[in-house]
C-alpha cells in the first residue's frame, strides 16, 4: 500500500474527526488546522498521482478506484477554494463532505486491483471532457451536501425540532445562495463536459452521441439539473424542491460516473 495514499487519507481523516467533535461537540469553529490539514492532504495525494500521469507518457489510470481517487482531490481543492472565498458555509459542509472524501478514499482502496484500466490523454478533448466532468461531479457533490443540509434545516423550522447541526448552519436564504451557485456552476461544467465529450467521440468514430449507459445517464442527469434550474429562475422553486432535484440529479450523476464503472468492472469484471 502507497505510503503517500496512507498519509493522505489520514489528514482528511484527522480534520473530519477534528471537524466534527468541535462542530458538534463543542460548538466552536474548527480553525486554520482544518485547513492545513486538508491541504497537507491533498499535496500528499496529489504528488504521487501526477507522478503517474507523468511516468506513463500520457497514460492515465480511468478505472473505478483511480477515478474515486481523483473525485476526492477535486472535492479536496473545492474545499480549500471555498475555505478562502465562503469560510462559513465551507465549515458547515466540512461536517459531511470531509467524511465523504475519507469515505471516497477508502472505497477506492477496498475496490483496486491488479488490472488498471489505462487510457491516453494526450488528445486535448479528451482532457478537457476529464477535467471537466471531475470539477463538475465535485461542484455537485458540495451542492449535494448543501442540499442535504438545506432539507434538514427547513425540516428542523417546520417540526420545531432545532438539532446541534441546525445551529450550525448558516440562514436558509446563504444556504440556498450557496446551494444554486454550486448548481449552476456544476451545470456550466457539466454542458461543456458533455459538448467536449461529444466532439471526442466523433473524432474517434465518427457519432457525436453514442447510445452507452453512461451518455444516457448523463444527459438525464442534465435534464434534472436543467429542468432545476429553469424552475428556479421562472418560478422560484427553493426548498424542498430544490433540495429533492439536487440529490436526484447527484444520484444519476454518480450513477454515470461511477455506477457504470462499479457494474463493469466489479459485478462483471471487465476491464
Amino acid at each position: 500500500m502507497d505510503v503517500h495514499f496512507l498519509a493522505a487519507t489520514a489528514a482528511y481523516a484527522l480534520a473530519a474527526i477534528l471537524t466534527i467533535y468541535r462542530e458538534l461537540r463543542a460548538s466552536q469553529p474548527p480553525g486554520g488546522v482544518v485547513c492545513a490539514l486538508v491541504a497537507a492532504g491533498w499535496l500528499i495525494q496529489l504528488i504521487p498521482m501526477a507522478r503517474g500521469v507523468l511516468a506513463g507518457r500520457g497514460q492515465w489510470e480511468v478505472d473505478l478506484a483511480a477515478s474515486l481517487e481523483w473525485s476526492t482531490l477535486v472535492m479536496g481543492l473545492l474545499f480549500l477554494a471555498g475555505w478562502i472565498v465562503r469560510r462559513q458555509e465551507t465549515r458547515v459542509a466540512a461536517v459531511l463532505l470531509l467524511p465523504l472524501m475519507v469515505m471516497s478514499m477508502g472505497a477506492s482502496l477496498f475496490l483496486s486491483n491488479a488490472d488498471h484500466t489505462m487510457r491516453g490523454i494526450s488528445d486535448p478533448l479528451l482532457i478537457a471532457h476529464l477535467v471537466l466532468s471531475l470539477l463538475a461531479y465535485g461542484l455537485f457533490t458540495i451542492a449535494a451536501v448543501f442540499a442535504f443540509m438545506d432539507a434538514l434545516q427547513e425540516y428542523s423550522l417546520k417540526s420545531k425540532r432545532l438539532s446541534q447541526l441546525f445551529m450550525l448552519l448558516p440562514p436558509l436564504n446563504a444556504l440556498e445562495a450557496t446551494l444554486f451557485l454550486m448548481v449552476r456552476m456544476g451545470f456550466a461544467l457539466l454542458t461543456l463536459s458533455i459538448v467536449t465529450g461529444s466532439f471526442f467521440s466523433h473524432q474517434q468514430s465518427g457519432v457525436y452521441l453514442a447510445l452507452t449507459h453512461k451518455v444516457l445517464i448523463t444527459w438525464a442527469t442534465w435534464g434534472v439539473f436543467g429542468v432545476l434550474l429553469l424552475g428556479h429562475h421562472f418560478y422560484g422553486w427553493r426548498g424542498r424542491r430544490a433540495a429533492r432535484f439536487t440529490l436526484w440529479g447527484y444520484l444519476l450523476l454518480m450513477l454515470a460516473f461511477l455506477g457504470v464503472k462499479f457494474v463493469k468492472e466489479i459485478l462483471l469484471h471487465r476491464v
